[in-house]
């Protein structure tokens, strides 16, 4: 008997209701980090550093080779328009873009002269340039403090996102 009722109040134990588990707190959403905007300075600096980079290899890959000739001198004409509104823009702001490349830009370039697979190389640094274009020329355009400076960059946003486009 006393194990029949030992067995009956386990098994009555087990019939039991359990207190509920609470529920999971609601994680907070996640905020991306935003990068800081550059200062009108930095932006023409580095748009025209960009562009300088792609109308200088483009020239070098239509002398090196031809195959990719018309797709060099694709890109090149539409960074000569970037820069040619950067500049126009610059001289309102006084903030001439600068002939030479910045050092990382110069590097690319220097591969690229250098490089034994020269479509490869190309189509690297292109990918990188469009793809920097992009989200730095996005930021500008949205958040850029110059008003002079944010059509130019959703000009070069336009340029850069059309040849994206084409190597999809």
């Amino acid at each position: 008997m006393r194990k029949s009722l030992f067995l009956s109040s386990l098994l009555l134990a087990g019939c039991a209701t359990r207190p509920p588990t609470p529920a999971p707190r609601p994680i907070p959403p996640v905020r991306p980090v935003e990068r800081p905007v550059p200062t009108p300075a930095q932006y023409v600096a580095i748009s025209a550093s960009r562009s300088l980079l792609l109308v200088r290899g483009a020239e070098l890959v239509s002398a090196r080779a031809p195959g990719l000739a018309a797709e060099a001198e694709r890109i090149a004409a539409a960074h000569r328009g970037v820069a040619a509104q950067l500049n126009f823009a610059g001289r309102r702001l006084e903030l001439l873009p600068s002939a030479e490349l910045l050092p990382a830009d110069r590097l690319q370039l220097e591969g690229l002269a250098g490089s034994a697979d020269l479509a490869t190389a190309w189509r690297r640094v292109v990918g990188t340039a469009l793809a920097n274009c992009d989200a730095h020329e996005a930021d500008y355009a949205e958040r850029g403090a110059s008003p002079t400076l944010r059509p130019v960059a959703r000009f070069a946003l336009g340029v850069c996102r059309e040849e994206l486009a084409r190597r999809r």
